[in-house]
């Protein structure tokens, strides 16, 4: 089978038939869209009937949503934990299943410049800052985002621009499909237990990333942070560090100064990011994703300097068991900045 590249499949209108299996995923759903908007024949399916991506989809399974397809576009999750599917079985027989990390990478980066955020912490709200900023100052990105942004009304942003920023993954070396021309890394620190065995192999992963970098091949790194201060509208200690890395992208991207502080300066967010989800009486209900020991400690830190004068409760829902267990010892002193914690069941 000969491969034409999005370009060509933009400027003649040449179909490219693909089959998104799990697209209600948060990062699945905005890679259909973009694809979608780029020229692809799309379709999909999921367990669950509606999804994040808006277009029309199957609900379950069945190996007849493939059967004229050229691409199954599957999650790595998908991949490695229901290898009994019908739908990838079969798509393995006819060898076109790719994982929606390699098809962003080989096929929808075609011919654009690249910006990848990477790091531990942080990847979403940089990500979705500096596509809103890129979009401030007129350049129409492409942006993908591992959560929802409530101004684009999804995780994705479908632009005639040059660039296409990326939120990059280390979880099972998912950032190694991209070959960015500029690459923001936040920070590193040990996580993924159940993929990665000691920081040593995640820090080893992150040189590998920055050897995928090409043409002018920046890195940016908080080495390179000027640390000033913004009158953000989200706040945090780490939201001053995310934006400052912003910052730096923007003057590399040659954006003026007044362009930049003001772009930082209005984000307001993304989902599950200290998102105000109730106020009544007097008390605030924020929903953050901080599942890392460092992620809630910085959480709740912001929390704290924001509200100084209050009681704070904090509900606990832990992320995984094997990254529980592996991060136990790094609890100590977490939840200092609460009055109060309630920690639920592992998710």
């Amino acid at each position: 089978m000969i491969w034409l590249p999005t370009d060509i499949i933009i400027d003649m209108h040449i179909p490219k038939k693909v089959h998104f299996m799990g697209i209600g995923g948060s990062g699945m759903s905005g890679v259909a869209m973009l694809a979608e908007k780029m020229g692809y024949e799309i379709s999909g399916c999921d367990l669950e009937g509606e999804t994040a991506y808006a277009g029309g989809i199957f609900k379950g399974h069945n190996t007849d949503h493939i059967k004229d397809v050229d691409l199954l576009v599957v999650s790595p999750a998908v991949y490695y934990q229901n290898k009994d599917n019908p739908e990838l079985l079969l798509g393995e027989k006819r060898k076109i299943v790719i994982t929606w990390q390699e098809f962003l990478g080989k096929y929808l980066t075609e011919g654009k410049k690249v910006i990848c955020i990477a790091g531990t912490h942080g990847k979403s709200t940089t990500t979705a800052m500096a596509g809103s900023l890129l979009v401030d100052a007129g350049l129409d990105p492409l942006v993908l985002v591992g959560a929802r942004v409530p101004v684009w009304n999804g995780n994705a942003r479908f632009g005639k621009g040059e660039y296409f920023v990326i939120e990059a993954d280390e979880f099972n070396n998912n950032f190694l499909n991209y070959h960015p021309d500029i690459a923001v890394i936040n920070n590193i620190e040990f996580d993924h237990p159940d993929f990665f065995k000691s920081e040593k192999e995640v820090r080893e992963s992150f040189d590998k990333f920055i050897n995928n970098l090409k043409g002018e091949r920046v890195l940016i790194t908080q080495k390179d942070s000027p640390a000033r201060h913004f009158e953000l509208k989200i706040f945090g200690e780490h939201n001053q560090k995310n934006a400052n890395m912003v910052y730096l992208l923007g003057k590399k991207l040659g954006i003026p100064e007044e362009t930049i502080v003001k772009s930082i300066e209005n984000f307001a967010g993304i989902e599950r990011r200290m998102e105000l989800v109730g106020d009544c009486a007097g008390i605030k209900v924020y929903d953050d994703y901080a599942h890392h020991p460092t992620a809630i400690k910085t959480t709740l830190e912001g929390v704290r300097v924001n509200y100084p004068k209050a009681k704070i409760l904090a509900i606990i829902e832990p992320h995984g068991y094997k990254r529980t267990k592996a991060l136990l010892s790094e609890y100590n002193g977490v939840f200092d900045s609460a009055d109060k914690v309630v920690v639920g069941p592992i998710f």
